[in-house]
């Protein structure tokens, strides 16, 4: 990826009511693609969301994530996976399915920040489905279409300018907590959903148990990338004044995974990167280690700890 020499760093008032009140909360480099930019994530003392500050501009963000596919949530084809890879992910992602398909039978589906087409690819098999997707990332929308056959549309939501209630399900699969001025994305998710459509909204999960046990660490941090952090009880009343009511809210997938990352983190804090935690993170994503975490990981996302958490909203008329 491009690390730029310097980050252009902005210091806008909360963008969900407007308080200029930031209270530090967790501070920490970029974990991911390293560097020596501090970034920090402040508690709203106006709303209590939880938002970066300072935080990259606009224009800078851009150059924080990388130009091809070697960023996370940009995984390559299902398909082209090993047999046991390939069932394990087809398996999260028919949960993801049926949470959708459980609330509508059928219509049309936008995925917003689409990525590689993990999501949709699935979707698409689905019957009674017309499915679309919409991503920033010119390479993981290319790849999408040229390597899935997906339809994209490249840009973000509010610059695609769909029709009035034109789907009946909008879903955002960790994305809600990437983007700038999200009252305006909320709306415009509820403007192109029919009466009785669902917005489907993954994020991470501020009540999480890893978020107090690895602190500024938690993976659902994500800094510099991740810029709102929403507490699930006051997403549910910014959705409510755009028109959207809960139906749903659940922790089913990702907690182990989430888990690992946070640990390698702590672990490279004392020992660094290399070959030792690209070992670890093998050995804690074995197969025997993940059926041995089973009972845990079940028990916390029944409590809705886990890392992730999903809530679906319905459109009401």
């Amino acid at each position: 990826m491009n690390n730029p020499m310097e980050v252009d760093l902005e210091f806008p008032p909360c963008e969900i009511c407007g308080a200029d009140a930031p209270e530090p909360v967790a501070s920490r480099p970029d974990m991911l693609f390293g560097g020596d930019t501090v970034y920090t994530f402040c508690r709203c003392g106006g709303c209590g969301v939880l938002y970066q500050h300072p935080r990259p501009s606009e224009a800078t963000m851009g150059q924080l994530y990388p130009h091809d596919t070697s960023y996370p949530s940009y995984r390559r084809d299902v398909a082209t996976e090993p047999l046991l890879r390939r069932l394990d992910r087809r398996y999260g992602l028919a949960k993801r399915c049926r949470l959708v398909t459980r609330h509508v039978r059928g219509g049309r589906l936008l995925d917003v920040g689409c990525a590689t087409g993990d999501f949709l690819s699935e979707m698409w098999r689905q019957p009674g489905w017309l499915v679309l997707g919409i991503e920033p990332s010119p390479a993981a929308g290319r790849y999408a279409h040229d390597q899935v056959g997906l339809t994209v549309v490249a840009g973000t939501l509010n610059d695609a300018a769909f029709a009035d209630a034109s789907f009946d399900a909008v879903t955002m699969w960790d994305v809600l907590e990437h983007v700038y001025r999200p009252r305006e994305v909320i709306a415009e998710a509820a403007r192109i959903l029919r009466p009785g459509g669902v917005l489907v909204v993954n994020h991470p999960n501020t009540e999480s148990i890893d978020r107090r046990l690895f602190t500024r660490l938690w993976v659902g941090y994500e800094l510099p990338r991740h810029l709102y952090l929403y507490p699930p009880e006051m997403l549910r009343r910014l959705m409510a004044e755009h028109g959207l009511r809960e139906v749903e809210r659940v922790c089913f997938y990702g907690s182990h995974a989430a888990a690992v990352d946070s640990m390698i983190y702590r672990f490279e804090q004392f020992f660094g990167r290399g070959w030792a935690s690209r070992s670890l993170r093998k050995v804690l994503r074995s197969l025997p280690v993940r059926v041995a975490a089973v009972p845990y990981f079940v028990l916390t996302d029944r409590l809705r700890l886990g890392s992730n958490v999903t809530a679906v909203f319905e459109r009401v008329p």
